[in-house]
């Protein structure tokens, strides 16, 4: 079973099969309101789907 809610420091680790996203990015992305988040106390935590559609969201196509 995989987790509900992921910590700001366990996304910069990199969660399951996502790629690591830096803490300095991830408040970049909370300031600019491009990734959703909840927070807990004082702690921003992450669904594995909201980061799923940041990244899917930002897909680049490479010019051949």
């Amino acid at each position: 079973m995989t987790k509900q809610y992921y910590t700001t420091e366990e996304v910069a680790k990199g969660i399951e099969d996502l790629p690591p996203i830096s803490k300095n990015t991830l408040r970049s992305l909370r300031t600019q309101r491009k990734i959703r988040y909840s927070k807990i106390g004082i702690t921003c935590v992450y669904k594995k789907e909201w980061i799923e559609d940041y990244l899917n969201g930002n897909i680049v196509e490479v010019a051949s």
